[in-house]
């Protein structure tokens, strides 16, 4: 009895410990980005949202990204679409239902379209509670699962290269046919932001997306995992699950990768050598990630994008945060805070909700109220012009 006592007050104890240093820590909470009216107005509209950002007070880096796990995600119900790839390769889109939350108004055939990008090992069923965020701002989302991911099988023995956006410009221009009408944005979540920042990157003024939300990207992703800068537990546990997806379509890949060698990796490197680099036909890792780098074209990047970066991610740490490109992109902006994990972000004492997702929502929002007021101007300019001509 005594030593149940002394357990609890003890565990009391540190409860309150944390609680009173967290109330005493001031939030290193940052808005970056380069000179424009846009950054501008972005930062008048996004400075309140983040300075609300109160990191659930019982938690570390760690806890919050094994919460990503273990919260449950919103009840939204999906409606899949099968797209064959012209190389006969296959990936789903999940479209997020409607009915699944509670709208102001319903959707029209003109409503914006939100393409997620999810993570390493992901599918739409980790996507679900952006997805209500999303339906809540009244757009459209609709989850791309890359091949093999999200429960189907591979139709060819392929995976996505890590920054080969061939399927994602595939997806999109399947997205712009069954809406033609509709504005087009990407959200990218962990590995889904490295394929994004890749496709805005490449495609530049081209880019059928009219603006990014990266959500914990890693940026060089060769720094990240051949570099040592990804914390070596989360490195070895993410290999593990890489390992698992390798093992569900073994049967498939098993004539273009060698099986066996692939599943003794200890770290993504070795995971990366043994599958991805010999599938895709590279002599190294330097020569793939030389490709599929998701930063390797940024001086191309046209389209206004958000990053938003935990200083105290575990896995897409802060070593990686190129600083200097927001400083220098008039289109560009990044958030940082001090806490919030990888993908995490979780707010509240037990109804946890993660903040990350209304703060991209938002974004988007006061993006598309900007260029509507630009409109506006353009035309009200292109009027008196045309008056006094």
């Amino acid at each position: 009895m005594l030593l149940t006592a002394a357990a609890v007050i003890s565990g009391c104890a540190l409860l309150a410990a944390r609680a009173f240093v967290c109330s005493r820590r001031i939030m290193t909470k940052r808005i970056i980005a380069g000179n424009s009216e846009l950054n501008e107005f972005m930062t008048r509209a996004l400075q309140p949202l983040l300075d609300r950002y109160t990191p659930t007070w019982w938690t570390n880096s760690h806890i919050q990204c094994f919460l990503t796990f273990l919260v449950p995600q919103s009840p939204v119900k999906y409606k899949r679409d099968i797209l064959t790839f012209k190389d006969g390769g296959q990936a789903s889109l999940d479209w997020a239902l409607e009915a699944s939350v509670a709208m102001k108004s319903p959707l029209t055939t003109d409503s914006p379209v939100a393409i997620i990008m999810h993570g390493l090992v992901g599918c739409s069923q980790s996507m679900r509670s952006l997805c209500a965020e999303a339906l809540a701002h009244g757009y459209r989302p609709v989850v791309f699962n890359k091949r093999g991911h999200g429960g189907l099988k591979l139709a060819t023995p392929k995976l996505q290269a890590f920054g080969c956006v061939q399927d994602l410009q595939e997806v999109i221009a399947h997205v712009e046919n069954i809406f033609p009408n509709s504005e087009l944005y990407g959200i990218g979540c962990s590995a889904g932001s490295g394929l994004l920042c890749r496709y805005l990157c490449e495609l530049g003024e081209k880019s059928r997306l009219r603006a990014g939300v990266l959500i914990s990207p890693g940026y060089n992703a060769f720094d990240l995992f051949c570099g040592g800068k990804i914390n070596p537990v989360y490195n070895f546990l993410m290999t593990f699950t890489l390992k698992s997806f390798l093992l569900r379509h073994k049967n498939e890949l098993s004539q273009v990768v060698d099986v066996a060698q692939a599943l003794k990796a200890t770290s993504i490197r070795e995971f990366d050598e043994h599958v991805y680099m010999k599938m895709h036909g590279y002599e190294d890792l330097e020569a793939y990630w030389k490709v599929n780098n998701p930063m390797r074209d940024v001086d191309n990047l046209k389209m206004p994008f958000l990053c938003i970066n935990a200083l105290d991610d575990p896995v897409c740490t802060k070593e990686t945060i190129p600083y200097h490109e927001f400083s220098r992109k008039p289109n560009a902006m990044l958030i940082t805070t001090a806490e919030g994990s990888h993908c995490a972000f979780y707010e509240g004492n037990f109804q946890l909700k993660s903040w990350c997702h209304g703060a991209a929502m938002t974004y988007l929002d006061r993006l598309r109220e900007f260029n509507r007021s630009e409109n506006i101007s353009e035309a009200s300019v292109d009027a008196v012009t045309a008056a006094t001509a």
